[in-house]
């Protein structure tokens, strides 16, 4: 059990530093796509959604942690800005759900490609066995990560 422990800690801390260096990269990425005038935050807000597809504001808040009147405004203003839409649930008409706009799709695409194509450029120069032993790693934790509840919880469709 303390081996699984430890095998854990060391595990999350190499999952940290990818997690630090793609926001270098995607930050990267992002500052290159020049027509997009959003903010860091909110191409956080709709990138998420882009993943999700439709969230409620408090799952929107949840996954990107921040409190649920901030996020209340940085979605208004999305809304208001065209990258958002807000639709009424059929049911329940206190509950509203927020997906993207054409508009919005197309920032998170365009700094999506960027991303990849900075990502590409980096790893262009690896030899075949190293990228398929990178593309291997990545496929083994996406599907652990799909069978735990964090990945049941936070990635519906991606």
């Amino acid at each position: 059990m303390k081996d699984n422990r430890n095998k854990v800690k060391n595990i999350l801390k190499q999952v940290m530093i990818f997690n630090d260096f793609y926001e270098e990269v995607i930050q990267s990425s992002f500052m290159k796509n020049q027509h997009a005038a959003v903010s860091k935050l909110e191409f956080k807000l709709l990138h998420t959604v882009y993943r999700h597809e439709k969230l409620m504001i408090s799952e929107v808040s949840e996954l990107l942690n921040i409190s649920l009147p901030n996020c209340s405004r940085y979605v208004k203003t999305a809304i208001e800005s065209g990258y958002l839409l807000k639709q009424i649930d059929l049911d329940d008409k206190r509950i509203y759900y927020i997906s993207l706009t054409e508009n919005g799709r197309q920032i998170v695409e365009e700094t999506l490609a960027n991303f990849s194509d900075e990502m590409s450029e980096q790893l262009l120069d690896l030899d075949v066995k190293t990228l398929d032993r990178l593309d291997q790693s990545f496929s083994n934790l996406n599907s652990v990560l799909s069978e735990t509840s964090i990945g049941n919880t936070h990635s519906r469709n991606n």
